[in-house]
């Protein structure tokens, strides 16, 4: 009995996250659109509306590993649409945005702000602590730092 609930609980941590409250596999849907066949360390999803049935836009953010490279990652940063159907499709990738953490996305119409966590002066490589906003033009998919 030990052996199935031990098996259980593997199956159980190692399973990729499902659909879940109306939204698409969200780490299946960014890591196949932003990174395919990379390994991701962490993925977040943006969107304009946390009711999935709303929804409409979002901004897709992973970073995936760096092989070889102590634990970095890169970041890769894309824009959303909701498509006929209700699935979600591509509309582009966003360059030029860096950070950790994305949060706090406002929509308005033709642009999308978020903030990401960046270094800020003297402080090392590992543990930055600057919060940065940034703009992006959602039909240029072009993104500018606010601060």
């Amino acid at each position: 009995m030990r052996t199935l609930a031990a098996l259980l609980l593997i199956l159980i941590w190692t399973t990729p996250l499902r659909a879940q409250d109306g939204w698409p596999n969200l780490d299946l849907l960014l890591g196949s659109t932003l990174a395919p066949g990379q390994q991701l360390a962490r993925s977040f999803w943006l969107p304009d509306s946390s009711d999935p049935a709303q929804a409409q836009q979002a901004i897709g953010v992973v970073y995936p590993i760096i092989q070889g490279a102590a634990g970095n990652t890169g970041i890769v940063v894309g824009h959303f649409v909701r498509v006929d159907g209700g699935a979600w499709g591509f509309a582009g990738q966003v360059p030029e945005l860096f950070g950790h953490d994305p949060r706090d996305a406002a929509f308005v119409p033709g642009a999308v702000q978020l903030t990401t966590t960046m270094l800020g002066p003297n402080e090392p490589r590992c543990c930055p602590t600057m919060p940065v906003r940034w703009q992006i033009d959602l039909t240029t998919k072009q993104a500018q730092r606010l601060n």
